[in-house]
């Protein structure tokens, strides 16, 4: 027995120590949308669900057993949806300013010039004195809370007690429940400031739904703001990476040292430590001197790790001559030229080079229909 044990050691320790080191190559994503162009943008809060409306005191049961014996009282009212307008308007100045790609004007400027617009008054010398290149409109399309409660039946037995068999008499109790459910349609317009067209308008849609278990009285059920409040962070963060490049990254295993060469082992252990620079220095070395696959394949990967992708795709280019038709090689190539094809996109919109891309057929801006009225 104890000599399985020490078999199933060994193979354990040579899985852990034969387990692929992997690497990450950075590289600059470009945005959805192309805002190279529009750098200094003013935006505006939040535009509120009009249509939201105050629920009743108690939150309603549906079944009888919940009416009789539960009395749990509502945490909102109509207010809820200025509420949600203004912590959109805070999440969505946080994700875009967390970017560093724009210059914004505040809601509290963008605002008086939007409702001077929208009187029939020209904005164009406020656009030119704030050197605005587009409005940013965040619109709260529809809202909804739905909160309910339910019982649900169980049986227990008490011990104490024994019914006509002699056997400990069984009881039947319920359990209480609520659910609530909050769903949003959020969207947001860019207007070019200077020809007041729209540029884009996309919209999201969003739910969620929590169950919890209640006591029978005096409970207040939770405040569905924390729940508006997340989803209106996760689209914001997705509106940020709409309309801005961001960084990002692939990970990318090195090829295992097969054929073993022994002249490369300890550029592994260098790239465990952190030590790219050594590592790259070794695979390099080993490639050049004896066309070791392995080596190849890592040293152009190291080059990419350190932000040298033209040089890495040099490499497997060199490799793709000697060892025509190799795969592993060959998907890095093509993974390598896509991250080339990203930085070059996502530098072109840092420049404000792109060539210009139109995101919607509206041929006119309409302030009052943008802000719901």
């Amino acid at each position: 027995m104890r000599k399985k044990y020490l078999i199933v050691i060994i193979v354990l320790s040579f899985l852990l120590t034969a387990c692929s080191t992997s690497v990450r190559v950075g590289y600059n994503r470009p945005s959805e949308i192309d805002m190279g162009r529009y750098r200094n943008i003013a935006v505006a809060s939040t535009v509120p669900f009009k249509g939201f409306q105050s629920p009743g005191f108690y939150v309603r049961s549906v079944d009888d057993v919940a009416a009789s014996h539960t009395h749990v009282r509502s945490s909102y009212d109509r207010s809820l949806a200025d509420e949600v307008a203004s912590y959109a308007t805070g999440s969505l100045l946080r994700s875009l300013s967390s970017t560093g790609f724009f210059s914004i004007t505040p809601p509290e400027k963008a605002d008086r010039m939007i409702s001077k617009n929208r009187l029939g008054y020209s904005i164009q010398d406020d656009v030119e004195y704030y050197n605005i290149d587009a409005f940013v409109i965040p619109r709260i399309v529809s809202m909804d809370v739905n909160e309910y409660l339910s019982s649900e039946r169980y049986y227990y037995y008490d011990y104490s007690r024994v019914d006509k068999n002699g056997k400990p008499l069984r009881l039947v109790d319920y359990r209480y429940y609520l659910t609530q459910s909050a769903s949003i349609v959020y969207s947001y317009t860019v207007i070019d400031a200077r020809t007041m067209k729209i540029y884009v308008t996309k919209n999201f849609s969003d739910k969620i739904e929590e169950t919890t278990e209640v006591s029978r009285y005096g409970f207040n059920a939770p405040d569905p703001a924390v729940y508006f409040g997340k989803m209106i962070d996760n689209i914001t963060r997705i509106t940020a990476f709409q309309l801005a490049p961001s960084r990002a990254s692939a990970e990318i295993e090195l090829m295992d040292n097969k054929p073993d060469n022994k002249s490369a082992d300890a550029a592994y252990d260098y790239v465990k430590d952190g030590n790219i620079a050594a590592a790259e220095q070794i695979f390099r070395d080993v490639w050049r001197h004896s066309s070791h696959l392995p080596s190849g394949y890592n040293y152009a990967l190291l080059l990419a790790v350190e932000g040298k992708i033209d040089s890495a795709i040099g490499v497997l280019e060199e490799i793709q001559t000697v060892y025509a038709g190799n795969g592993d090689a060959a998907r890095l190539l093509s993974d390598l030229e896509e991250i080339r094809r990203n930085n070059a996109e996502a530098q072109a919109q840092i420049d404000g080079t792109a060539p210009y891309e139109n995101y919607t057929d509206s041929s006119s801006s309409i302030f009052a229909l943008v802000m719901g009225d």
